[in-house]
């Protein structure tokens, strides 16, 4: 089994949660994945005090290569270094600096790439694309990660601005189109590839006073449903995450009764995080998924239940 350097770490100022494992990364498929890795304002960060120690990981996506955009911090950094505790090669593609990331993934053995980009521009998009293939040579899979959220504010519908709606739109849905353009070719051409869309629960149930961010999340629904019709052909599978309320950077200065509604309509009764995402992650990425497409999964400790 291929090892890799899982980083314990120590003396962080942590008051919740602490130091905690990637979940759904252990067992005899996976073994051991690259667990530990201290959990803070809503990331995994790797600090300069780490102690190394051998590790075994899983080999799920073992010589794949995987893009995740967002990858900087929060949902998308821990679906990054979840690909990577499965033997991808991951391009950490982000608006901001996703060093850290790489640092992680980097320092417990692990191959990545950090890039710059904007999803809602298609020249930044292809130029993510075109830098994973020079890197790695081949793109087997892409979390479509990156959204416009952390900005958006508790609005009634009748008083959203229209610059913000446009803006919205344009990376929570038409990024999603211009990041699954620019690594189609190469999925074609290697007629294989896993795609996998965030939505959000709020698709599923509604929510008021967002409006504009709940259309977006609807329409990743609808579109990737349209696109695992169009990219069979070619065997592409293209699935949807739909999460709950998650705690990170983003989502922490939301309105406690808000989070508090999620929490108590909640089967599993306790906050979400984004390493909870990770093992439907890996697997919609996997071979374990083969024959699965067009489908969306919530991941939301029983919320909603259908």
């Amino acid at each position: 089994m291929f090892q890799l350097c899982a980083l314990h770490l120590r003396k962080s100022c942590i008051v919740s949660p602490t130091t905690r494992p990637l979940p759904g990364l252990q067992g005899s498929v996976n073994d051991i994945a690259i667990a530990n890795l201290t959990y803070k304002r809503g990331h995994y960060v790797a600090m300069k005090e780490a102690e190394e120690t051998k590790m075994q990981t899983g080999d799920l996506l073992r010589g794949k290569t995987v893009v995740v955009t967002g990858a900087a911090t929060g949902i998308g950094q821990a679906f990054a270094l979840g690909c990577a505790a499965q033997g991808a090669q991951v391009v950490a593609a982000d608006m901001h600096d996703a060093s850290q990331t790489v640092a992680a993934i980097e320092q417990a053995g692990g191959k990545a790439l950090a890039v710059r980009v904007d999803v809602a521009d298609n020249d930044s998009t292809q130029a993510m694309a075109a830098a994973a293939l020079a890197k790695f040579g081949r793109i087997d899979g892409l979390i479509n990660n990156a959204a416009y959220f952390r900005e958006v504010k508790l609005t009634p519908f009748e008083e959203l601005d229209p610059g913000e709606w446009e803006r919205i739109f344009a990376v929570n849905v038409k990024g999603i189109w211009q990041c699954c353009k620019a690594v189609m070719p190469a999925m074609r051409k290697q007629n294989s590839g896993s795609i996998i869309n965030i939505s959000s629960v709020v698709a599923v149930a509604g929510q008021p006073g967002y409006l504009h961010y709940v259309a977006t999340k609807g329409a990743v629904l609808a579109m990737s449903k349209g696109l695992a019709k169009e990219c069979g052909a070619h065997q592409v599978r293209v699935n949807t995450i739909a999460p709950g309320f998650v705690i990170t950077d983003a989502t922490k200065n939301r309105p406690v009764e808000w989070q508090q509604s999620f929490l108590k309509a909640r089967a599993i009764s306790r906050e979400q995080r984004p390493d909870d995402l990770v093992g439907t992650g890996m697997y919609l990425l996997s071979d374990l998924s083969a024959f699965v497409s067009g489908q969306t999964i919530v991941v939301d400790g029983g919320h909603i239940m259908y």
